[in-house]
């Protein structure tokens, strides 16, 4: 008896102390209870019906949700394509289905070149795309424009500038620029390019450069014309700059390595989730363009696409490839994207793709044969949430690290470059700040992150545009 009593009172016990926790969390234990009678198990669907149908109607805060229908149903979706297997399976909402699609697309309406600006806020040329009204205008790396159809570089916003050339699209416009010493002026006719291939020729030393910045729709039509034009000048040295490009569709890659590459070579092999591969060969519509010798330039966002060009012609030109530079990221899975009638998008993941002889680098990527790292200052990060605020002297920030490194480079002496902002090194920003107009008070206000951003910036750009320490690690590759 005394067992008896005991085993109830404990589970009296038990049922008054889940009520208590359960009633402490804001639990309606009854109403669950109610709605969780049956035994036998429920499906997925139902369940996934049930909760719907509970945040839609019965849900306190389902008044303040605006489109709460479309909301619920995004957010699902949202959370069935973040599955940690696959990073690379994701929906796209109106907005970043646009900017996915745009990126993919890889054309623009303008000059076809792309730029920094000076300390004039003149135009400064860095790369002239293939095909571009740029290239057929003779425009050149290195130039510098200083009017666009009448309009001072230095006295107009460089945004204004840009969309006055995009909306004198199939007219004639005027562009004073500078080469060297001398002033030069073009008329030249906005109109679409696509911007992924840029060529130099560079006869002197028997090379040319190509930088592929990504794999668009028109990357092969565009590789191929740049490949003729090296052709034509009787190069036979070619630099192939992937770094920072991320990828894009497999069919392009496929495109341009058939511009480098025998008839009926294979490219890559895709393999499907039961295991069966299938050979990707050589498009047809392109002939080889024969080189020597291709250096590969390449760093931690070569990614996808890139490396499975950079695969096809280790694999089936061997000793002819080198690569240089860091490895490569590691992305050996080919995805397809489906579109809605509502211009939202899924791009889901379908195939491994691997090497012509086999081998996947997923998740590891391609060493280089060289390794050459990039300038320090191009590595320098920094959080774009603390740019507002003020980093005083003598504390620490998540941003006085970038603070000091910017300085060094900029070649004011500092004593530490870690997130502690110094005295030493509040000297030195004193010294900065009275060099450029600004109150000499040691702290780094906004105003004062931003002009040394930009200064670093500019410095830079000037550097690379001259020397690129990993392309002229490339160059001495050169035979």
């Amino acid at each position: 008896m005394k067992k008896a009593k005991t085993r109830e009172y404990t589970f009296t016990l038990l049922v008054v102390i889940l009520c208590l926790v359960f009633f402490a969390l804001g639990v309606a234990v009854p109403l669950v209870f109610d709605r969780s009678g049956k035994e036998e198990s429920v499906s997925e669907t139902e369940k996934f019906d049930a909760v719907y149908d509970l945040l839609k109607n019965e849900w306190y805060f389902s008044d303040e949700v605006e489109d709460i229908d479309q909301t619920l149903m995004e957010q699902a979706i949202q959370g069935m394509t973040s599955l940690e297997q696959d990073p690379h399976t994701e929906y796209f909402d109106l907005e970043s289905a646009k900017q996915f699609s745009d990126v993919l697309e890889g054309s623009n309406v303008g000059l076809g070149f792309s730029y920094f600006l000076d300390e004039n806020d003149n135009f400064v040329l860095r790369q002239i795309f293939i095909g571009s009204p740029a290239e057929k205008a003779g425009l050149q790396k290195g130039d510098v424009i200083t009017k666009v159809d009448g309009a001072e570089c230095s006295s107009t916003a460089s945004s204004k500038l840009v969309k006055r050339i995009q909306q004198s699209e199939g007219k004639s416009i005027e562009i004073e620029f500078q080469r060297g010493q001398t002033t030069k002026t073009a008329h030249i006719v906005p109109s679409e390019y696509d911007e992924t291939v840029s060529l130099e020729l560079n006869e002197e030393k028997g090379y040319a450069l190509i930088a592929l910045s990504s794999f668009s729709e028109q990357s092969g039509e565009d590789f191929a014309k740049a490949m003729g034009q090296i052709q034509k000048a009787g190069i036979h040295q070619l630099i192939l700059d992937l770094r920072d490009n991320t990828g894009g569709y497999l069919s392009a890659a496929l495109d341009i390595a058939s511009s480098l590459l025998p008839k009926d070579s294979v490219v890559f092999l895709e393999e499907d989730k039961e295991g069966n591969t299938t050979e990707q060969k050589t498009n047809d519509s392109y002939g080889q363009v024969e080189m020597d010798q291709i250096v590969i330039l390449q760093n931690e966002s070569t990614a996808s696409a890139s490396e499975a060009l950079i695969g096809a012609l280790k694999d089936n030109l061997g000793d002819v490839v080198t690569t240089v530079g860091t490895t490569t990221y590691g992305k050996g899975t080919e995805q397809s994207t489906v579109p809605f009638s509502d211009g939202t998008s899924i791009k889901y993941t379908i195939a491994k793709w691997l090497t012509p002889k086999g081998t996947s680098i997923h998740e590891k990527g391609f060493e280089p044969d060289v390794e050459a790292q990039p300038s320090a200052v191009s590595q320098i990060s920094y959080s774009t949430t603390e740019e507002e605020n003020t980093i005083k002297k003598d504390t620490v920030s998540a941003n006085a690290s970038a603070l000091q490194q910017f300085l060094e480079y900029l070649g004011y002496k500092v004593d530490r470059v870690d997130e502690y902002f110094s005295p030493a090194s509040s000297e030195a920003l004193k010294e900065f700040q009275t060099q450029n107009g600004l109150e000499a008070t040691g702290d780094c206000d906004p105003d004062t992150w931003k002009l040394l951003k930009e200064q670093a910036l500019l410095k830079y750009n000037k550097e690379t545009l001259a020397s690129d320490t990993q392309v002229e690690k490339a160059i001495e590759q050169i035979k």
